[in-house]
């Protein structure tokens, strides 16, 4: 198992450092176009960060390994609140209007439900798939036209030449790519090693692995005092997990999985989601307390996972 467990730590650092430098390249297109903050984090950032659950689970798919596709992408949605934002908050407690995100926060509860409506009625399939990727067509369109400000002190900051741009994003796509590969064959091999199902290690290693990204962006956010950025990066990284990666994933491939694999599983996104709207909209943010509660939901989380999960075959 030695040389997967190897595969799985190259391609996370690959991943981490692919998106690192997409994110880097994407954020000083936003700045010259001047694109405010927020809008910045829900795209982007958040696009950019959601990348390596896209190419994770194309891949996944491609080698028939469905399990690893749900799993990622319900798994990441429930580390970006429970690990990420409760890690960040802990450390630098976020204050943070409702108003400013209050449309992208309940089109999150409204899709969070919706993979789980269509597993519930069966297998995921490519109609499933095309209505993902409209909602993210109309979603796009709504933040294009949406009303919001731009702050110009963020204008002239850090800016790069477009050749210095171009590479990062050249460097963060070959890097995501490479990463990703090699991610999914540690993870399928510790899998198969420990006897564990393909689901349960995408939604624990697979989606720990594949949210670095977002928690390395938020830390980073958080120290600068990007408020909108932390939030803008969650929510809409948690957005693009279901609307772009299962919608691209399912025009290659359907997904089969029983609902009753993935019940307990939706019950801790809808949870952490829920919770998250809560928080801000009667808290005005993130305090340490509240951003304690959330980790403490994660860990459960892994608990239950992997108590679950041990001796089922893949």
């Amino acid at each position: 198992m030695g040389i997967n467990i190897l595969q799985f730590s190259l391609g996370t650092i690959l991943l981490y450092f692919g998106a690192d430098y997409l994110i880097l390249g994407s954020k000083s297109i936003a700045s010259r176009f001047k694109i405010p903050p927020i809008v910045v984090g829900i795209t982007l950032v958040a696009f950019g960060t959601s990348l390596p659950e896209l190419i994770v689970s194309i891949i996944a798919i491609l080698k028939g390994e469905s399990g690893i596709v749900i799993g990622n992408v319900v798994g990441s949605n429930i580390a970006n609140i429970g690990l990420v934002l409760g890690v960040t908050a802990i450390l630098t407690p976020i204050v943070f209007s409702f108003k400013k995100i209050s449309f992208d926060l309940y089109f999150l509860i409204v899709i969070t439900f919706l993979p789980l409506l269509f597993i519930y009625l069966g297998e995921l399939v490519l109609w499933q798939g095309i209505c993902f990727l409209l909602l993210l067509g109309g979603y796009c369109w709504h933040l294009l036209n949406g009303d919001h400000e731009f702050d110009e002190n963020l204008s002239d900051e850090n800016l790069s030449d477009g050749l210095t741009i171009s590479l990062k994003i050249i460097f963060g796509i070959i890097g995501l790519g490479f990463g990703a590969h090699i991610f999914v064959l540690g993870a399928k091999g510790i899998a198969i090693a420990l006897g564990v199902s393909s689901l349960v290690i995408g939604m624990s290693m697979v989606a720990l692995g594949t949210s670095l990204p977002e928690l390395a962006a938020s830390l980073a956010a958080a120290k600068h005092n990007e408020k909108d950025f932390v939030i803008g990066n969650i929510i809409g990284s948690n957005i693009m997990n279901i609307i772009a990666v299962l919608g691209f994933t399912l025009l290659i491939h359907p997904i089969s999985v029983e609902f009753t694999e993935v019940f307990m599983h939706g019950i801790f996104m809808v949870t952490l989601t829920l919770g998250l709207f809560f928080i801000l909209k009667f808290r005005g943010g993130i305090t340490k307390s509240s951003a304690g509660i959330l980790l403490l939901i994660y860990i459960i989380f892994l608990y239950f996972n992997f108590q679950q999960g041990v001796g089922i075959k893949i």
